[in-house]
């Protein structure tokens, strides 16, 4: 199910705290990391004056060279099977990281959690990608830190199919880590507690230490909150993956979860057919 994820890195220190939790990726199942490196031209035509892009192509190459076997070896050293995706591609970090998501279970990145108002507006590499990605995208912060990824997964739950994508992965987890389950689900409506403790019984009953926790309120904030009282190591959650200005504009509450939350995000996307 995890078996093969696509690590897309800038080289920068905030793309690489996803290597700090390699052991923990090892646990539940994943066996092969693709490193990939694009050489972003598009942030070039923001730039004023002329340009020499084969230079700057050559003068990325360059460093990403000398800078990825570090990396590869960082992974191997774990005991999972790393490559550098070659060659690197050359254009928009979305598209290409999108392209080469279709080999791959699920993309692990760094995201810089941007808050001002321009740059929720604009979105980011890590925004969109969560927006265009068919595949699983788990959001790693650089201030998050946890010692272990699933000790304590939190999963938000609304019945929607994409909820119900998440709570498998998140299932899967834990099932192989031994960690807890939690799941929390926002709601006025009372007749849905049946539902859950129904849930919560054959979750249980798959061995799986689980807890239903049923709120009421703004949903992301609900969230947020039963994060910070059960100190969840990460949170599991459904998005429609909807895009366009509209939607970053007024958030979804996956959005507001992933730019709050204090530790990584696992997002189930839709699939390429819905």
């Amino acid at each position: 199910m995890l078996r093969k994820m696509l690590f897309p890195t800038d080289l920068s220190e905030n793309s690489f705290k996803v290597l700090e939790y390699l052991g923990d990726f090892k646990k539940v199942g994943v066996e092969e990391i693709g490193v990939l490196f694009v050489i972003n031209i598009a942030k070039l035509s923001t730039v004023s004056g002329g340009i020499d892009i084969d230079h700057y192509i050559d003068e990325m190459t360059e460093k990403a060279e000398e800078v990825l076997p570090e990396v590869i070896g960082k992974i191997e050293s774990s005991g999972i099977k790393a490559e550098v995706i070659k060659p690197f591609p050359v254009g928009e970090p979305v598209v290409e990281i999108i392209k080469a998501a279709e080999n791959y279970d699920f993309i692990a990145m760094g995201s810089r959690g941007a808050s001002s108002f321009k740059k929720i507006l604009l979105g980011s590499v890590s925004e969109g990608v969560l927006h265009d990605s068919n595949i699983p995208v788990y959001i790693f912060k650089q201030d998050v830190v946890v010692n272990s990824l699933f000790d304590r997964v939190l999963v938000a739950y609304d019945f929607s199919k994409w909820a119900d994508r998440a709570l498998v992965y998140a299932k899967f987890v834990v099932k192989k880590t031994g960690g807890e389950l939690h799941i929390i689900h926002v709601t006025e409506d009372e007749n849905k507690t049946a539902d859950l403790r129904l849930m919560e019984e054959s979750i249980k009953a798959e061995g799986i230490k689980a807890h239903i926790h049923v709120e009421s309120g703004t949903p992301h904030k609900a969230i947020l909150a039963k994060r910070d009282e059960i100190k969840a190591t990460t949170i599991f959650i459904g998005s429609r993956g909807v895009g366009g200005v509209k939607a970053m504009i007024l958030g979804s509450t996956s959005e507001s979860v992933i730019r709050r939350s204090t530790v990584p995000v696992f997002v189930c996307k839709r699939g390429e057919n819905e």
